[in-house]
């Protein structure tokens, strides 16, 4: 199964090929992709055409995305929010799979408590660092940790 990891900031868009085998994950091509200061809608048309790029290069299983759940209930981060959108929008209207990675989303697939979550992604994201070549500051590596901890119930 091929799944496309994103993680979004304001000027740039975070990807990382991911392919996960039975009980194996490898990790393929690591992009950063820059956008353009350009106006908001020639912004999101990019965007739009990024997505569609690497549909057709990949051509992956689902699309998947980290979403920081730094502020339950508020919109804090626009371009974040825009981003995420735009990226369900894509997949809508592209018949594509997405998967939004978050504590809840993960911790309600596999069905264990907060705790036992917290020590599985401990666990996980140093089974992780000594087995693929992935900074511990990268900014996809608790979105890949979270994609390691659901892939058998994806």
């Amino acid at each position: 199964m091929k799944i496309i990891l994103f993680r979004f900031e304001s000027e740039l868009i975070h990807v990382l090929e991911v392919n996960i085998n039975w009980e194996n994950i490898s990790l393929w091509e690591k992009n950063k992709i820059k956008l353009e200061n350009k106006n908001r809608w020639e912004k999101y048309s990019e965007i739009l055409e990024i997505f569609e790029e690497l549909k057709n290069k990949y051509s992956p299983d689902y699309f998947a995305y980290q979403s920081p759940m730094k502020y339950k209930w508020a919109i804090k981060d626009e371009e974040w929010y825009v981003n995420s959108s735009l990226l369900h929008l894509f997949c809508e209207t592209n018949n594509a799979n997405i998967l939004e990675l978050t504590w809840p989303i993960v911790r309600w697939k596999l069905n264990i408590s907060a705790k036992d979550l917290k020590e599985e992604l401990e666990s996980e994201k140093n089974k992780i660092l000594e087995n693929h070549k992935i900074a511990k500051s990268d900014k996809l590596l608790d979105g890949l940790v979270y994609l390691s901890l659901i892939k058998n119930n994806i």
